[in-house]
């Protein structure tokens, strides 16, 4: 497989071939080897090296949003045959669900339906592995819904809120 990406405003050459379930090649000048394997519908989980990361994903045509549990990185699929130049520039439209990256429990819930949000702005605290991670909103927006509540139990994948 060799695309061409967009990550933030950078664009990047990936070149990768599949063996069972890991993947060797390039992504830029960096030589890649990761191991992937699927949990889910919308759930990865990567290890690079020594490093593993429970990814969820949410897909929109050629965006794709990776939730690290801890940051969120969106990328673009450039298509050569619409002329590779769609861009990331502004912020994503439409619907944007927050899924949880790895099961845990609600510590808190910061945002509240009708509110606006910048991208980044926590929407809540979600306690897993002993550790709070901050769920940070996908994009800018208005929330139409929260999910779940203080305390609730949540699996890897369940919606926990949607931005527009």
């Amino acid at each position: 497989m060799s695309l061409e990406v967009r990550v933030g405003g950078s664009k990047r050459r990936v070149e990768l071939r599949r063996e069972g379930n890991r993947y060797l090649g390039r992504v830029g000048e960096r030589q890649v080897e990761a191991e992937v394997v699927e949990r889910g519908p919308a759930s990865l989980l990567i290890r690079l090296g020594d490093r593993t990361f429970d990814i969820t994903c949410d897909t929109r045509g050629s965006r794709h949003f990776l939730d690290f549990g801890t940051q969120q990185v969106a990328i673009e699929i450039l298509d050569p045959l619409r002329g590779g130049e769609a861009s990331l520039d502004g912020e994503a439209s439409g619907k944007a669900d927050v899924r949880a990256a790895m099961p845990g429990k609600v510590v808190s819930v910061k945002a509240k339906v009708g509110d606006t949000v910048s991208r980044g702005q926590g929407l809540l605290v979600l306690e897993a592995m002993k550790m709070e991670n901050e769920v940070p909103a996908p994009r800018a927006g208005t929330i139409t819904a929260i999910e779940v509540a203080a305390g609730q139990t949540v699996e890897t994948g369940a919606l926990l809120a949607t931005v527009e």
